[in-house]
């Protein structure tokens, strides 16, 4: 029975995300307050003096609850966190819980824990597959059939092919090709920089060269956008949350997309100045 359009993440306390969650609800969640205190098993004055007054759920009642609201199991260990410091009686035992939250929360902007990366190469490749925009963009180039074969590749990036097969060797030996009948196909190793990587600068310095180039021959769909703001430091992890949810919604949506006609690169910033 999930119907939540709002994430447990984005919040710092338990009561204003409950209060969210049942606006969200249809018709404003009408009804929810009575069914909310159904499922804990109180009266519904108890809920309201919940959800406006000093009064706190018990983790048994926040346990309950997750099952009502559909939280899978990281948004349910979220949930009774927040439930425990809201209750903890002391600065020691609140601070205690205030680390498992930030836990959670660093553990959720890592990347890599939350889009399931499987079977990467190893770092001495990784080292030579980033250190040119060559190498990424053939291996995505080859999931279109359209450019699995090292003319097509060498017509379309005007390229050399002695280049062309220098980097399509590369990918075969390292398991992130393969070739078929003459034709290049992607491979079933994997590659992920985590943020961790001393790599990742020059990936990403790679990747924003190329969206400087591209600034000079604008095509459709292309779309650039820069911006400079002032915001507190507290909606900074909300912001976060919604750019890492963005990545998540393109994944699925690319991962979806088929057959590919086209490859694009998309970035995301986010930075205090």
């Amino acid at each position: 029975m999930n119907m939540k359009a709002v994430s447990i993440f984005e919040y710092g306390d338990y009561k204003s995300y409950l209060r969210t969650w049942i606006n969200s609800q249809p018709s404003k969640g009408r009804g929810k307050k009575r069914q909310l205190a159904q499922i804990v098993k109180c009266h519904s004055t108890y809920v309201s003096q919940i959800l406006h007054g000093s009064a706190d759920l018990s983790p048994e009642q926040a346990s309950l609850l997750n099952g009502f609201m559909g939280h899978n199991s990281q948004e349910a260990r979220f949930f009774i966190l927040l439930v425990q410091r809201a209750r903890a009686g002391n600065k020691s035992l609140k601070e205690h819980f205030e680390i498992q939250i930030q836990e959670v929360l660093d553990s959720r902007s890592a990347l890599r824990n939350r889009l399931e990366i499987k079977k990467t190469i190893e770092e001495k490749d990784q080292a030579t597959y980033y250190s040119s925009w060559l190498y990424p963009t053939i291996h995505m180039l080859i999931t279109m059939p359209e450019f699995q074969t090292r003319d097509e590749l060498s017509k379309h990036l005007h390229l050399p092919v002695s280049k062309v097969m220098e980097i399509l060797s590369f990918l075969i030996a390292t398991g992130l090709a393969e070739e078929q009948s003459g034709k290049f196909v992607s491979g079933r190793m994997n590659i992920y920089l985590g943020d961790n990587s001393p790599l990742i600068s020059k990936h990403h310095t790679n990747w924003r060269m190329r969206a400087v180039q591209s600034l000079d021959v604008p095509r459709m769909h292309d779309l650039h956008y820069s911006s400079l703001a002032t915001m507190n430091s507290k909606d900074v992890p909300a912001v976060r949350e919604i750019l890492v949810k963005a990545i998540e919604e393109i994944r699925a949506i690319v991962k979806a997309s088929s057959p590919e006609d086209a490859l694009f690169c998309y970035n995301l910033d986010l930075f205090r100045i």
